[in-house]
C-alpha cells in the first residue's frame, strides 16, 4: 500500500472514522493494530521483523532501567541487535550477493534472490529510533517505557513508518500518553499540509523526474556540460520536492489524529553553508547524527586533544559522520563517495570558520553584506548540487557525469526544448519556497484573504488531479530505506 495510492488515503480515512469514536484510552490500541495491518499489506515478514526488534529494544530498555550501576554492556547488546539487523539487510544488497556468487562458483548452490523477500520497508528509520531510545534510557534522559502498546506504536505508527521522520521517544511517547483532541485549526492546517505535499510530489517532483531523459543518467558522455548542469539542477529540485512532499503528506495525515510529527525540511536551498544546509535538510536525521554520533565523537577526541583547531578534531568527526550517513542511505561505493564529499565539505567549513574566528577577534561583529550572503547561498547550492551526482548514480556513471560537467564543448547538439521547459518550470517552484521563507510559515496561505485561499486551493487540487490522472506516481525517493 503505497503512501500515494488511493488505498492509503481510503485506509487513513477508515482508521480516522473509528479513531474519532473511540475513547482516548483505546485509541493507541487501534492505531497500533491499524499500523501493523498497514505494514502487513507490504509483507508479513516486514511486520514480523518490526515486532521482533520492538520486543528486543523494549525489554533491553527495561533491563537497563533496573540496573543501578553501569549500563554500558546492556546498552551495546541492544544496539548490537539493531545494527546486526540493519547490516544484514544492507550487506545483502552489496557484499553478500558477490560473496554468494563466489561460494556458488566453488560448487555450492545458492539462490541469490532468496534473501530479498524479507528486507523490511523503512527498516533504516525505525532502527535509528530504537538506538536513540536505548541511548537516552542509558543516559537517564528518559525512563524506559512500561507500556508496550505505546512503545510499539512509537515505532510502527503508520504515517511515519515507511520513510520517517525519525522521531525521538522522549518527545513522541508523551504525545501518545495524553488525550488528543483535533480542533478545527489543526484540522485545516493538516489538510493544507497534505495538499502542499501532493503538490510538491505529484505536480512538481514527478513532472521534473518524468521530463528528465533516462539516457543522460546512463550515458552522460553524450551530453554537453550545459545540458548536464541543467538536468542536475532540475534533479536537485525534484529530489527536494519529492522528499519534502512525502514529509508534508505524512505530517498532515498524522495531524488528523492529533499527533504532531517533526518537520524534516526548512528551505534547505536557502542555506549559506553546509552546516546550515544539514540543519534544514532531512532535519530529524541530521539531528540524530549530531546528537548520537558527531557530538560524542567530538567530545571523545577533545578529551584526548583539548584543542579545537587540532586537525584530527576538525576533520574526523564530520568525515566519519557523513560516511556513516552515506552507508545508512545505501551500501554502495557511490554512497561512500557521497558521504565522503559531504564530510570534506563540512570539515573544510569548520577549518575555515576557526581560522576566520581567530583572525577577526579584534574586529567588531556586524552583519554580512547582502551580496556576500547571496554569494555564499549560491556557492553552497552549487556544491550541494554537485554532491547529488553520486547520490543518484552508481560510481562509474557518477565520475563520468562529473567529468562531463566541466567539458565545455557543445558537441554540435541542438539545445533541447525539454531542458528549457524544465528550467522555466523551476521559477514557480522557487516562488513557492520564497513565499514560505517570506511568511516564515509552511502553510502561509492562511495569511491570505479567504477568496484567494479558495482560488489557490482549488487550482492546486486541479493540478494534483491532472498530474495523478496523467501518470501513476512513482515511489518516493526515500521509500524503502
Amino acid at each position: 500500500m503505497g503512501i500515494l495510492s488511493l488505498r492509503f488515503f481510503l485506509f487513513s480515512g477508515a482508521v480516522l472514522l473509528v479513531y474519532y469514536v473511540l475513547p482516548s484510552q483505546k485509541q493507541n490500541y487501534w492505531l497500533l493494530l491499524a499500523s501493523y495491518f498497514f505494514y502487513l499489506t507490504w509483507a508479513w515478514e516486514f511486520a514480523l521483523t518490526l515486532a521482533i526488534l520492538t520486543l528486543i529494544t523494549y525489554f533491553t530498555a527495561l533491563r537497563m532501567g533496573r540496573e543501578d550501576g553501569q549500563r554500558t554492556g546492556t546498552l551495546w547488546l541492544g544496539i548490537g541487535f539493531n545494527l546486526v539487523a540493519l547490516l544484514f539487510f544492507r550487506l545483502n544488497e552489496f557484499f553478500l550477493p558477490e560473496f554468494l556468487e563466489w561460494i556458488s562458483g566453488a560448487g555450492a548452490k545458492f539462490n541469490l534472490t532468496s534473501l530479498n523477500w524479507i528486507i523490511p520497508v523503512g527498516l533504516s528509520f525505525y532502527i535509528l529510533q530504537n538506538i536513540s531510545y536505548l541511548v537516552d534510557v542509558s543516559r537517564k534522559q528518559i525512563l524506559p517505557s512500561t507500556n508496550l502498546v505505546d512503545f510499539g506504536l512509537y515505532l510502527a505508527y503508520f504515517p511515519k513508518l515507511v520513510a520517517g521522520p525519525i522521531e525521538r521517544a522522549r518527545t513522541f511517547l508523551p504525545k501518545l500518553a495524553r488525550p488528543r483532541i483535533v480542533y478545527d485549526e489543526q484540522l485545516a492546517r493538516s489538510l493544507v499540509l497534505i495538499i502542499v505535499g501532493l503538490l510538491r510530489k505529484v505536480v512538481i517532483a514527478d513532472s521534473l523526474l518524468a521530463g528528465t531523459p533516462g539516457r543522460i543518467l546512463e550515458q552522460p558522455i553524450h551530453y554537453s556540460a550545459i545540458e548536464l548542469w541543467g538536468w542536475l539542477v532540475i534533479y536537485a529540485f525534484a529530489l527536494y520536492n519529492d522528499f519534502a512532499g512525502y514529509t508534508s503528506i505524512v505530517r498532515g495525515v498524522s495531524g488528523l489524529f492529533g499527533i504532531e510529527l517533526s518537520p524534516n525540511f526548512n528551505l534547505p536551498y536557502f542555506s549559506h553553508n553546509f552546516s546550515e544546509f544539514w540543519g534544514r535538510w532531512h532535519m530529524t536525521l541530521s539531528q540524530w547524527l549530531r546528537d548520537y554520533l558527531f557530538s560524542p565523537l567530538t567530545r571523545s577526541l577533545m578529551r584526548r586533544t583539548p584543542n579545537r583547531q587540532n586537525l584530527l578534531v576538525v576533520w574526523l568527526p564530520p568525515l566519519v559522520t557523513m560516511l556513516i550517513s552515506g552507508l545508512w542511505h545505501g551500501i554502495g561505493w557511490n554512497m561512500v563517495l557521497w558521504g565522503a564529499v559531504y564530510g570534506v565539505y563540512l570539515s573544510a567549513q569548520r577549518l575555515l570558520s576557526l581560522r576566520q574566528a581567530s583572525l577577526s577577534q579584534a574586529r567588531l561583529p556586524g552583519a554580512r553584506p547582502f551580496w556576500r550572503q547571496g554569494l555564499s547561498m549560491l556557492l553552497t547550492f552549487g556544491l550541494v548540487t554537485l554532491a547529488w551526482v553520486p547520490f543518484r548514480l552508481e560510481l562509474p556513471a557518477a565520475l563520468q557525469y562529473w567529468q562531463g560537467l566541466f567539458r565545455w564543448e557543445y558537441m554540435g547538439m541542438a539545445y533541447p526544448r525539454e531542458l528549457k521547459v524544465g528550467l522555466v518550470f523551476l521559477v514557480p517552484i522557487i516562488l513557492l519556497d520564497w513565499l514560505q521563507w517570506r511568511y516564515q510559515d509552511e502553510v502561509f496561505i492562511f495569511r491570505w484573504p479567504r477568496l484567494i485561499q479558495a482560488v489557490v486551493l482549488a487550482s492546486v487540487l486541479f493540478l494534483i488531479f491532472l498530474g495523478s490522472a496523467l501518470d501513476g506516481a512513482p515511489p518516493f525517493v526515500y521509500q524503502g530505506f
